[in-house]
């Protein structure tokens, strides 16, 4: 079911407004500060749609209910493969995946074979991250290691706090709820480091802001003070994350205060409009493409995917 929070008083947007969606959750969190002050654009109104999930914001971008949103790179990649004219804006978050463990005699990957994971996010990025990490160790799903995807992402959280599981594979914050639950809890081997030395990448881009032509044409000045907007609030909530985490609480984005300021220092929110972020959306997707061809239907995204990005 979704669930609907509009930033007007009125609970229907007007022919002159563009509504914008915000994911409940660790994506929405960034956006916050642009929630508390939206953007002046001029005639246009800006409003927010809350959807509690990316299928929910990929329904409404198919069905044109809202202009823009955030998504997981895979499924924006996807939508675009299917025909779908959406673009990509900016990049809002890097890698925030988190391996944990209750093993202390572990430090490598390489000591996890025949092991069972557990990793919330079954074909999504957690799942294939992880997945091409163990390979370039040579170790195989299902052969050399069992993954496990029965847990919801708190489930996931909870139990291995609780050490009823044993390794767990988590996106932020629920590693970081993990670890508040259970100080004894590590995180030994460091994904982003292993992404980093088997890839020329610094970092993989985990969502996207995406946006449509009734944004993108027709509306190119609102999509700037959108932008705008939206950078500046990625700012402050890294600048901010006890303000933050308040604010992002007060606006029912799925989070309590407490969780979302100790998370935000690991989320990785950026806002990255440049053409060199291509090379690292593409080396996430050729991932994708590795082990699911139809994870991003079934080719690599065009060049103008990628054409509302900035040199």
């Amino acid at each position: 079911m979704l669930l609907l929070a509009i930033s007007s008083a009125s609970a229907q947007a007007k022919a002159s407004s563009i509504i914008i969606s915000i994911l409940k959750g660790p994506s929405g969190i960034a956006a916050t500060w642009m929630l508390a002050a939206p953007p002046d654009t001029g005639n246009v109104k800006l409003e927010f749609l809350y959807a509690g999930s990316a299928d929910l914001v990929t329904a409404k971008l198919i069905s044109g209910e809202i202009a823009a949103g955030v998504l997981p790179v895979n499924v924006a990649a996807k939508l675009h493969a299917s025909g779908i004219p959406l673009k990509v804006v900016a990049v809002v978050g890097n890698g925030m995946v988190k391996f944990l463990s209750v093993d202390p005699s572990v430090s490598s990957l390489g000591q996890l074979k025949g092991s069972t994971i557990h990793i919330a996010g079954q074909r999504a990025t957690p799942d294939y991250l992880f997945r091409y990490l163990m390979a370039e160790e040579g170790l195989v799903s299902g052969k050399d290691y069992f993954p496990q995807y029965n847990l919801a992402f708190p489930e996931v959280a909870s139990q291995i706090a609780a050490k009823k599981i044993t390794h767990a594979v988590l996106p932020e914050p629920f590693a970081t709820q993990a670890l508040s639950l259970n100080p004894s809890l590590r995180s030994p081997i460091d994904l982003d480091a292993l992404w980093k030395g088997a890839t020329p990448f610094e970092t993989y881009p985990m969502s996207l802001l995406v946006s449509m032509p009734q944004l993108y044409e027709k509306n190119p000045q609102a999509l700037t003070a959108l932008t705008e907007a939206y950078a500046v609030s990625v700012g402050k909530t890294n600048a901010f994350p006890r303000e933050t985490g308040i604010l992002a609480e007060s606006f029912d984005l799925g989070m309590k205060a407490a969780i979302a300021q100790k998370a935000i220092p690991n989320s990785a929110y950026v806002f990255d409009r440049s053409a060199r972020s291509r090379s690292s959306i593409d080396a996430l997707l050729g991932i994708f493409i590795t082990f699911d061809p139809q994870s991003i239907g079934g080719r690599m995204p065009s060049d103008s995917f990628y054409s509302l990005l900035t040199p």
